[in-house]
């Protein structure tokens, strides 16, 4: 989630700085006497927070073994484990789509179960519910 909060945070600020660089450049200001702030020690990194993103980015879960179930079972089971990149394709070959995933029954699945990084993308090998598989 702070992973989430980081990238929308760069984004606002992204924004903030191009909308600053496309105002009006041309507009005078009057002479103002220049202030000074007293200078203020700039804070080190947290070398804790480098290691949260790391963390995050190097997440792993269980990925559980999906075969036999229909897709749409086995998609939402990999994503309660913590995977949104999800695949399907035709383990026949005939290059089907697969529309209604309830249809579908999960054949094989790479990578297999086990321990993965979240960020895997999971495909799911499939055939109609009526047929058996390869």
């Amino acid at each position: 989630m702070s992973h989430i909060r980081t990238v929308i945070t760069a984004a606002a600020a992204g924004l903030l700085l191009t909308l600053g660089a496309c105002s009006d450049s041309t507009e005078t200001v009057p002479d103002k006497p220049a202030k000074t702030a007293p200078s203020t020690p700039q804070a080190e990194p947290d070398p804790a927070e480098d290691t949260a993103d790391e963390a995050v980015a190097a997440e792993t879960a269980e990925l559980p073994d999906l075969t036999g179930e229909t897709l749409q079972a086995a998609q939402d089971a990999a994503q309660a484990a913590g995977f949104y990149g999800l695949t399907s394709s035709d383990a026949t070959g005939a290059s089907r789509m697969q529309l209604l995933d309830r249809n579908w029954q999960v054949c094989a699945q790479a990578p297999a179960a086990g321990p993965h990084p979240t960020d895997t993308i999971v495909d799911f090998s499939t055939v109609k519910i009526e047929e058996s598989c390869p």
